[in-house]
Order: C-alpha cells, then sequence, then structure tokens
C-alpha cells in the first residue's frame, strides 16, 4: 500500500506525433493528496488500498490554471481547467507505473517515494 509520505512524479504522453514529458510532487496522508507541478497544475483528493485486488486507488480533481497546457496537449484555456482523474497504481514498497487518461488522453504516470511526510 502507499505510504504517507513526499512522492516524486513523471508524467509521459505523446502530443502532435512527439514525445512530451513532465513532473511533479504529491504529499500522501491519512488517506489525502496533495501536488502540483511547475507549471502551476494543482491536484487533490484521495487514496485507499484495495486488499482484494492489490491495488491503490487514487481519485483526485486536477486544477489547470489559466492558459495551462498539459504534456497530453490538453489546453485549459483562459478561464483554466478542472478535471477529475481515477486511477489505480500496483502495490509496491517504492516506485510504480500506470497509463491513466485525461481528457480523452492516455497518460503514463510514474510514482517513487522520497520520504516521510513533512512535519
Amino acid at each position: 500500500m502507499l505510504r504517507d509520505g513526499l512522492y516524486a512524479l513523471k508524467f509521459a504522453a505523446t502530443h502532435d506525433g512527439e514525445p512530451e514529458e513532465g513532473s511533479g510532487l504529491a504529499v500522501l496522508r491519512s488517506g489525502t493528496v496533495i501536488g502540483s507541478d511547475p507549471m502551476g497544475a494543482v491536484f487533490t483528493g484521495a487514496y485507499e488500498y484495495d486488499d482484494r485486488r492489490n491495488l491503490n486507488r487514487v481519485r483526485l480533481r486536477l486544477e489547470i490554471p489559466p492558459d495551462g497546457v498539459l504534456v497530453t496537449g490538453f489546453a485549459a484555456g483562459p478561464a483554466g481547467a478542472s478535471l477529475d482523474v481515477v486511477g489505480a497504481f500496483s502495490d509496491t514498497p517504492t516506485d510504480t507505473a500506470a497509463f491513466i487518461q485525461i481528457a480523452g488522453a492516455s497518460l503514463g504516470v510514474q510514482i517513487r517515494y522520497l520520504g516521510p511526510p513533512p512535519t
């Protein structure tokens, strides 16, 4: 199961036939998630462990700033955008990866545990 703590995130997608990458940080604590990327997108939500399927399930709300663009090519426009993100990651002690769909595009996400949560 995902441990409470600080996680490094790497994102990978293809946009117009070209590979695109991004990164971010997330803090997980007591079933809640908060994080951001260097371009100003912020996400908040929850996570839980599914014992039966050996999966970490996440439900997030991604807030993209005005005129923000995701690595998938999704453009938020002048008003910005809010997107729901739902996914599941296999259980692993330190690193895991998954593919999720955001606004109709596939996004690879890799997460790596960095250490305990900030105090």
